[in-house]
């Protein structure tokens, strides 16, 4: 290598052509084996030769690293996102001030969202605090206005106008700033424009003419607003479009703040296809018909969304009020009727006229009784049905002097109500201050109370109880195995103390109970022991027994004192029991 080198016969570009491949191979070759070693050892002249390059071939630089410089920015906010502000903070100042001049109205379709909600926001800020200035009227019609402004969320000022004046909407148009080409409109059904086209290039012209002409110099603003008649038309300008509102009447500040709204999310949905808008409907985008249709129902919608608030108010008040006095009303009277009910189960004060009124969470009994002892009687009644309710007792006692006519009708007012108590069959006998009670009280529980009502009974100074508790009809009547023909043993004797029974006692009944033995099935001895009671049953109708004191029952168990052990036929019987039903 170094003769070849050293030979004059060999140009300086046979060698370069001759190395440089072997030189290629080495350089990729290192690179493979150690790429450390290999980045150290060209790091020192990168950035030289890096340099040097973008001296001599600036535009190949730029096109070299170009697309990935997105992505190095990217990186680099993710690595130190305080360095990339203090790097490009120092130039938005000047570039934001450079693009307005080169594109104002993209820079107005950027920021009017932001923009416009501000201003808006100071504006409700300005109004409610001159608001609160005049707000000072007490009139029923002021207190009513300030709640319906309170619950709607708007200024009372702004409720006094809607009151005043309403207003319909004729037309939205929404217009392409600098051809004046409608892009989208939408008219009401009952007040049509005609000649849209037309409109919209004359509110174009105009608003240009307003611009150029009457707009002081240096300051940029824009007309908002034409009136005419009793009409009015509102510009709502952004970018590259505007929207020209007709109204009719006076609108209120919830629509001109739908009105900036509305703009604002047409711009940020669709803002580049309006600026490339040159005419032909089929690019504009679906959502923005219906944005502008809104509008002009806005009105409609307002007035049908927002109800009488003042009349649902107070028509809820009454409501409740008369919901409440219903509720009292029939809560005092349940109260009432249970204490009423409780007097009346008592049978010495069943028969007088005892009143029960409840009025503020106080129970007054009035009416009036023969003596202390049943007004205290009434008092305990009434505090055990309710606890709660404060009693005030103004039953009076009457003291009547006791009279031998009025004791006896007492006394036998008293027996024919515990006769219509089952299981009590009664006679009294009143005579000299004192009572005689006979009969049968089937419960011993009842027994103690007719001594109880019957001493209560003023003139009565002594209660004599000879009655019995629970009167026997031991009689039985015995059948054949699997028969319903009665033994005649003895039979028209046995039907004679039945009869004779009755007769004593006009009061009792009699349930006739079959029975049978337990050597048949549950169906066969049910019906056998029907079929005797209703024989035994015919035989007492025979010997004019009224069937009205006559009753069938049967039983599957044996007669009471039967065992199972005992012989079979004393359970194929027919036995009685005694009933006593109300008088």
């Amino acid at each position: 290598m170094t003769e070849l080198l050293a030979s004059p016969s060999i140009s300086e570009e046979t060698i370069k052509q001759a190395i440089t491949p072997v030189i290629d191979q080495i350089i990729k070759e290192r690179s493979q084996q150690d790429r450390l070693k290999m980045s150290q050892a060209i790091a020192d002249i990168l950035p030289t030769a890096i340099a040097q390059e973008i001296e001599n071939s600036p535009q190949e630089i730029a096109k070299a690293i170009a697309p990935e410089m997105a992505l190095a920015i990217q990186n680099q906010i993710q690595l130190d996102r305080e360095a990339i502000a203090q790097t490009l903070g120092p130039e938005m100042g000047q570039a934001i001030k450079h693009q307005i001049e080169v594109e104002r109205d993209a820079m107005v379709d950027a920021l009017y969202p932001v923009i416009g909600n501000t201003i808006s926001k100071y504006m409700v800020e300005l109004a409610k605090s001159i608001n609160d200035k005049v707000e000072n009227a007490l009139s029923m019609d002021g207190i009513r206005r300030k709640i319906q402004a309170k619950i709607q969320g708007v200024s009372e000022a702004e409720l006094i106008l809607q009151e005043s004046i309403n207003f319909s909407v004729q037309a939205v148009l929404l217009i392409h700033k600098s051809s004046g080409l409608i892009i989208s409109q939408v008219q009401s059904a009952s007040q049509p424009i005609e000649e849209v086209d037309l409109w919209a290039a004359m509110l174009t012209a105009i608003r240009d003419f307003v611009n150029d002409c009457v707009t002081v110099e240096g300051k940029v603003s824009e007309l908002h607003e034409i009136e005419y008649d009793d009409a009015k038309i509102v510009l709502e300008v952004a970018g590259y479009c505007y929207l020209a509102v007709i109204i009719k009447g006076e609108p209120s500040q919830t629509f001109l703040n739908q009105i900036r709204q509305t703009l604002s999310h047409i711009i940020l949905k669709s803002g580049r296809t309006i600026e490339d808008f040159n005419g032909d409907q089929s690019t504009i985008p679906q959502f923005i018909h219906p944005q502008l249709k809104a509008l002009i129902t806005f009105c409609t919608d307002s007035k049908t969304s927002n109800p009488p608030i003042t009349l649902i108010f107070i028509f809820s008040l009454i409501i409740i009020s008369v919901g409440t006095i219903v509720y009292r009303h029939q809560i005092t009277n349940s109260w009432e009727k249970e204490v009423l009910k409780a007097l009346d189960a008592a049978p010495e004060l069943s028969v007088y006229r005892i009143i029960p009124e409840v009025k503020r969470r106080q129970l007054i009994l009035r009416g009036r009784v023969p003596n202390l002892a049943l007004k205290k009687q009434a008092e305990n009644i009434t505090h055990q049905v309710t606890p709660h309710l404060t009693l005030d007792n103004q039953i009076v006692a009457v003291n009547i002097p006791p009279d031998d006519q009025a004791i006896a009708g007492e006394v036998q007012r008293v027996t024919e109500i515990f006769n219509q108590t089952e299981g009590v069959a009664i006679n009294t006998n009143y005579q000299d201050h004192k009572v005689t009670i006979t009969g049968f009280v089937l419960n011993i529980s009842q027994s103690n109370q007719l001594s109880q009502a019957f001493q209560q009974i003023p003139g009565i100074e002594q209660v004599i109880s000879t009655f019995q508790t629970q009167p026997y009809l031991e009689t039985r009547i015995y059948f054949d195995q699997n028969s319903s023909q009665f033994q005649t043993d003895n039979i028209n004797q046995k039907v004679k103390t039945i009869e004779k029974f009755l007769a004593e006692h006009p009061r009792i009944h009699l349930i006739i109970i079959g029975h049978s033995d337990t050597t048949g099935s549950v169906a066969q001895n049910e019906s056998l022991a029907k079929a005797r009671a209703k024989a035994v049953e015919r035989v007492l109708l025979q010997n004019k027994v009224d069937s009205r004191r006559l009753r069938i029952a049967v039983s599957l168990q044996p007669p009471p004192g039967v065992t199972s052990n005992q012989p079979l036929w004393l359970s194929r019987c027919v036995r009685f029991e005694i009933s006593i039903p109300p008088n």
